[in-house]
């Protein structure tokens, strides 16, 4: 696509030029060859260009943090970014440049894409096992050495920095384009084992990778008789195939050794795998398979210590050929006969009865292990301090789809919580996300979800600053509206109450009035130093403001309340929310509560008519408009909600709105008085008609027949028909 074009491809190309020209070189591309020029030193990126790469595409990552857009962005370089995190100079700019921020991006692209699908689904747990597969296959990875794509390599440039050259079409033995060493490929796989051992969402992909990895040495290794150490080349073997080889040893060495508590995820995979190989074993009758059979028995071991082995029927099923093996391969003059006894004691005095076996093989307790799962996996996303964007969204679709699922294993109170915290996340991506979280949960909990939000928006022992509590107003107004149902009787009396408490003018807080006293303290005494220091005066260097600018200056500067109140921004907010909630269930508030709010709003156009307090008004306003639109709603369902405007009440109300309309300082003011008063007009003309459950068809008047083709006399004969005519 054209974006994909002009903003992605030039940021990814410094970092894989092989996906496209880099932004360095859009301006020497050929219109009609498609060529690119090189520079004649063979650089096809600098250093400082594929440092600018790795920032902007954090950058682009961390402002716009929607997980599909990372793992689509991110996809495409992933091998590059595995050589910049792995490269083996460890100087303090190669790691604060190149190092660190493709490191970080690699975890999250890793992370992403084993948590990507619904959490009650699997497949995409094989998209991190195939990343993961794709890294050890090219674990010593350094550029792109396949045509017809542009062939290029990483290298150190003479500035200690990390640049991109074109590879040479013949490598030098002992150039930094020949193959790696021994040193290299150790140095690559601690680097592996290090990026993925801090990753706890990763460990049943790391299993599977290391399963994988046994697999082809014990199994396939042993069915082709190849020696595990090879001291001179085959003829018939490949160099390649040699290198893969050592690769696999490696990384299942340094897995074994720095994290064995991730190796075993499915016992069950690895019995029949060590199963399968002492049943060769001890077919066997000379020791070429004993090495072999030595992994294996290591592998038996850490399954049996493990402390999340639990044993079902099928695992005792394998578990009683392995002791089979055991048995006989510990009769013969092996050097692991010793090991197979130890291990056939332990598997014959382990407890194989157990309520765990019960529990396994139930499909219940099995969907409530993996929404733990799942569940523990979003709450590690969320709460670690390290995670980017794109990680936390990640974590709040995984609660979203567990509360979508009404999983039994989520904590409601716990959950709110979490969402409340989460809320107050500079991130604006995030916290929206943290909205619709809200409005998901309360269509399962409603009656928690309100209260919960009302008491924080509230905010009594004034916790919260401003904008945290306009937040929860925001997510409240989002539930009412999405909850209509459930906003009924109590739960709606206890939230309208809430609200009018926010919005009344006599809302005291103590706090925030002993914080404003200290910063006007501050500030007087800071001006009287600076007075004393000039010797009167202080002159003012500052621009002169246009009538225009200080006049909206003086209105912002309105809005926080001077005397400890509650600020005009968080009771316009209340009064909104209020008119809303009127709208969606007027009978279900109840008279007294509208009247009151109708009382407020009538004030507020009275005794507050100050410039700074237009934003007020017109919330106030608002709700006027909201009750009116409730009550026209009303007549036409034929809803009877026993109150309404009428006699005084809306004499007073339109003389109000009327005054409002010809004397108001704020002309979106009078725009909405104007309305509402024709509102209201139209609303009483339309209150004289029946509604349209009232109206029925006219079919009888007193003393005359309307129908008289449709009526019968007692014999059910047609009456006759006098008619008209010129």
């Amino acid at each position: 696509m054209p974006g994909w074009e002009a903003f992605v491809e030039p940021i990814l190309s410094c970092i894989d030029p092989a996906i496209g020209p880099p932004s360095h070189l859009l301006g020497k591309r050929n219109i009609h060859s498609e060529i690119i020029s090189l520079s004649p030193n063979d650089v096809v990126v600098s250093s400082s260009d594929v440092a600018k790469g790795l920032r902007r595409l954090t950058t682009l990552l961390t402002t716009h943090p929607h997980p599909s857009l990372s793992k689509r962005l991110l996809a495409p370089i992933v091998l590059p970014l595995w050589c910049l995190s792995s490269w083996p100079q460890k100087e303090e700019f190669i790691q604060c440049k190149f190092s660190e921020p493709a490191t970080k991006l690699l975890k999250t692209f890793l992370q992403l894409s084993a948590s990507g699908g619904h959490p009650r689904e699997q497949p995409s747990l094989h998209d991190a096992s195939r990343n993961l597969s794709m890294i050890v296959e090219n674990l010593i990875f350094r550029g792109n050495s396949h045509p017809p794509k542009l062939q290029w390599i990483y290298t150190t440039s003479s500035n200690s920095g990390i640049e991109i050259w074109k590879r040479p079409e013949k490598e030098v033995p002992g150039s930094p384009f020949s193959g790696m060493s021994l040193a290299a490929i150790d140095d690559a796989a601690t680097s592996f084992v290090n990026l993925v051992e801090p990753l706890s969402d990763l460990d049943s992909e790391v299993s599977q990778l290391f399963m994988k990895l046994c697999k082809r040495w014990l199994i396939d290794g042993e069915a082709t008789s190849a020696p595990l150490i090879l001291t001179r080349p085959n003829p018939t073997t490949k160099e390649g195939d040699i290198e893969t080889q050592l690769i696999q040893a490696k990384v299942m060495q340094k897995m074994m050794m720095l994290i064995p508590g991730k190796l075993i995820d499915n016992s069950r995979q690895v019995l029949d795998l060590v199963n399968q190989v002492l049943s060769n074993c001890d077919r066997g009758n000379h020791n070429s398979g004993e090495d072999t059979s030595s992994i294996a028995l290591s592998l038996l071991n850490l399954v049996l210590t493990s402390p999340k082995f639990q044993e079902s029927r099928d695992i005792k099923l394998v578990l009683e050929s392995i002791k089979v093996s055991l048995g006989r391969i510990g009769k013969k003059d092996f050097e692991i006969s010793s090991t197979a006894r130890n291990l056939l004691l332990l598997l014959k005095f382990r407890n194989t009865i157990g309520e765990a076996a019960n529990s396994s093989s139930d499909p219940v307790k099995d969907q409530q292990s993996e929404d733990r799962k799942s569940y523990n996996l979003a709450l590690s996303y969320l709460t670690a301090t390290d995670s980017p964007p794109p990680v936390r969204a990640q974590g709040l679709e995984l609660l979203s789809a567990l509360i979508r699922a009404n999983s039994s294993i989520l904590d409601i109170p716990a959950l709110l919580v979490l969402f409340s915290s989460l809320l107050q996340d500079p991130d604006e991506y995030i916290y929206l996300r943290v909205i619709k979280s809200f409005v998901e949960i309360s269509g399962k909990h409603p009656k928690a979800t309100m209260k919960d939000l009302v008491d924080r928006y509230v905010d009594p022992n004034e916790d919260s600053e401003l904008d945290q509590r306009l937040r929860f107003g925001e997510a409240l107004l989002q539930v009412i509206q999405n909850s209509h149902l459930s906003f009924s009787v109590d739960t709606a009396r206890s939230v309208c109450e809430g609200l009018l408490s926010i919005a009344g003018r006599r809302g005291q807080r103590p706090k925030s009035q002993k914080e404003q006293e200290k910063r006007n303290r501050l500030k007087r005494e800071k001006d009287e130093e600076a007075k004393d220091a000039w010797g009167g005066e202080v002159p003012q260097f500052e621009d002169e403001l246009t009538p225009e600018n200080e006049i909206i200056a003086h209105i912002v500067a309105g809005w926080e309340s001077k005397r400890g109140t509650e600020d005009i921004r968080i009771r316009a907010s209340a009064l909104s929310i209020l008119g809303s909630a009127i709208e969606m269930n007027v009978s279900g508030i109840g008279s007294n509560l509208v009247s009151t709010s109708v009382d407020l709003s009538i004030h507020i156009l009275t005794l507050e008519p100050e410039p700074e307090k237009g934003i007020l008004r017109r919330a106030a306003i608002l709700l006027i408009m909201s009750f009116e639109r409730a009550l026209d709603a009303a007549r036409q369902k034929g809803t009877k909600i026993g109150f309404g405007l009428v006699g005084q009440s809306l004499d007073d109300i339109q003389r109000v709105l009327k005054y409002v309309e010809d004397s108001d300082n704020d002309g979106l003011v009078r725009q909405y008085a104007r309305d509402v008063i024709e509102g209201l007009q139209t609303w009483q003309i339309n209150s004289l008609l029946p509604s349209r459950s009232e109206q029925m068809e006219i079919t009888d008047l007193a003393g005359l027949s309307i129908n008289p083709a449709s009526s019968e006399d007692s014999n059910s004969r047609a009456r006759p028909r006098i008619e008209e005519i010129e």
